[in-house]
């Protein structure tokens, strides 16, 4: 068994707190939890999401995660995948409502139709995932665990057509061009809204 792998399945079992061997450890953060309060994503209704913490896509800093605030690791259906949040208001930095928002879907067909597909990698054991945001809701769209095929996008969320990344634009259409890309098509679904509604926020 190759070393990565090893290193893979060792870091998703203890992000899934199944390790055995980590019991002592996991006390241990236990009790540092208790002593220094540790950070967490609170949905509107004041359930707890998870614990607060921060993942870049691919080993390099995109766009979205500048604005992001964070996120939290979610397991669907068995697969572990990052949703991030940010600001209601990115523009206000006083603003402390969050809502869902990342790595955008891209879609083959325009008016962010048609098929969705994932661009971005994810760090690790996660799973590749795309948010896409249409109105107040937001789904998270998680990639398939196949390899990445070439597909034609036609439309794709979050950018304005000028470049510029902006949270309060949920679709760009490519007026009528196409964009041949290696992405992921979809292997699930999760209803982020539904089973989490905004406005999110950060308590301990």
């Amino acid at each position: 068994m190759n070393k990565r792998l090893v290193n893979s399945l060792i870091l998703s079992a203890a992000l899934l707190g199944a390790w055995p061997a980590a019991a002592a450890d996991e006390e241990d953060s236990a009790r540092h939890d208790r002593d220094r309060p540790v950070a967490k994503l609170l949905d509107a209704n004041g359930r707890v999401v998870g614990k607060l913490v921060y993942f870049n896509y691919g080993g390099y800093i995109t766009p979205y995660e500048r604005l992001a605030q964070g996120g939290v690791i979610l397991n669907i259906q068995g697969v572990l995948v990052y949703a991030s949040v940010v600001r209601s208001n990115p523009a206000d930095e006083s603003v402390r409502a969050l809502k869902w928002y990342g790595n955008p879907g891209y879609f083959s067909g325009p008016n962010c139709s048609g098929e969705v597909y994932v661009l971005l990698s994810a760090f690790g054991p996660l799973r590749p995932a795309a948010i896409v945001r249409k109105g107040p809701k937001a789904t998270l769209y998680v990639a398939s665990s196949k390899p990445r095929e070439t597909v034609t996008l036609r439309s794709g969320g979050g950018y304005t057509p000028s470049g510029y990344i902006n949270p309060d634009i949920d679709c760009n259409d490519y007026g009528g061009q196409t964009t041949e890309i290696k992405a992921w098509k979809i292997g699930s679904t999760f209803d982020l809204t539904q089973h989490y509604p905004e406005p999110l926020r950060i308590g301990f």
